[in-house]
C-alpha cells in the first residue's frame, strides 16, 4: 500500500511542478506587464504635457501680440497727438514703449522651438513685422517733429498696408501651431492605440495557454475514444 502512495506521489510530481512553473510565469508576467505599462503611462504623459507646454504658452503669447500690434498701430494716430493734453513729447514715448513691447514679443514668438519644426514659416511672419516696426518708427518721428500732415500720409498709403499684413502674418502662424499641435496630437493617439493594443495581446497570453491547454485535452478525448471505438470494432 506505502508503494502504491509513493508511485501516485511520484506521478504527481511532475504535473505539480509544470503548475508551480505556471504559477511562477503568471506573476512573472503580470509583473512584467505592470512595469511596462507603465513606462508607457509615463512616456505617453510626458510627451502630452510637452506638447502642452510648447502649444499653449505660444498660443496665449500670440493672442497677446495680436493685442500688442493693434496698440502700436492706435499709438501712431496724429489724432490722439493733436488732441494730446500731455503733450507731444508723452505720446511719442508712449508710442514707442507701445512699439517696443510689440518688437520684443515678436522676437520672443520667433524664438520658439516649435517654429523651428517649420522653417518655411518663419519668413513669412517675420517680414511683416519687422516692416510694420520700421514704418511705424518713421511715422512717429514725423509725430515727433510735428509734421502731422506727412505723418498721416504715410500711416494711411504705407503703415495701414505694412499694419494688415503683419495681423494676417501673426493669424497665419497662429494657424499653423494649432495644426501642428492638431497633427502631433492625432499622432500619439495612434501611437497610444497601438501600444495599448499590444499590452492587451501580451495580457491575454495566459487565457491563450489555457484555451489551447483545453483543445489538448479535447483532441486527447476525441483521439482516445476513437481509438477505443476502432479497438472494439476490431473485435466484435
Amino acid at each position: 500500500m506505502p508503494d502504491r502512495a509513493l508511485a501516485a506521489l511520484d506521478n504527481q510530481n511532475p504535473v505539480l511542478r509544470q503548475l508551480k512553473l505556471l504559477v511562477v510565469l503568471l506573476v512573472l508576467s503580470n509583473v512584467g506587464l505592470g512595469l511596462f505599462g507603465f513606462y508607457v503611462l509615463r512616456q505617453v504623459d510626458r510627451r502630452y504635457s510637452e506638447l502642452i507646454a510648447r502649444a499653449v504658452p505660444s498660443l496665449n503669447e500670440l493672442q497677446t501680440l495680436t493685442a500688442l500690434e493693434t496698440e502700436a498701430m492706435r499709438s501712431t494716430n496724429p489724432t490722439l497727438f493733436a488732441e494730446a493734453p500731455q503733450g507731444r513729447a508723452e505720446m511719442v514715448r508712449r508710442a514707442r514703449l507701445a512699439l517696443g513691447r510689440d518688437r520684443d514679443l515678436r522676437q520672443h514668438a520667433l524664438e520658439r522651438e516649435w517654429l523651428a519644426v517649420k522653417p518655411d514659416e518663419r519668413p513669412n511672419f517675420e517680414g511683416p513685422g519687422d516692416a510694420f516696426s520700421q514704418k511705424a518708427q518713421e511715422v512717429v518721428g514725423l509725430l515727433e517733429a510735428g509734421d502731422d500732415a506727412a505723418a498721416n500720409k504715410l500711416r494711411e498709403t504705407s503703415l495701414r498696408p505694412a499694419f494688415d499684413r503683419y495681423i494676417a502674418a501673426t493669424t497665419r502662424i497662429a494657424d499653423v501651431l494649432e495644426e501642428e499641435s492638431l497633427r502631433t496630437s492625432n499622432q500619439f493617439t495612434e501611437q497610444t492605440g497601438s501600444m495599448s493594443h499590444m499590452l492587451l495581446g501580451l495580457a491575454s497570453w495566459p487565457v491563450m495557454l489555457i484555451s489551447l491547454f483545453f483543445l489538448v485535452a479535447i483532441l486527447f478525448v476525441i483521439g482516445v475514444l476513437l481509438k477505443v471505438a476502432v479497438s472494439r470494432g476490431a473485435e466484435a
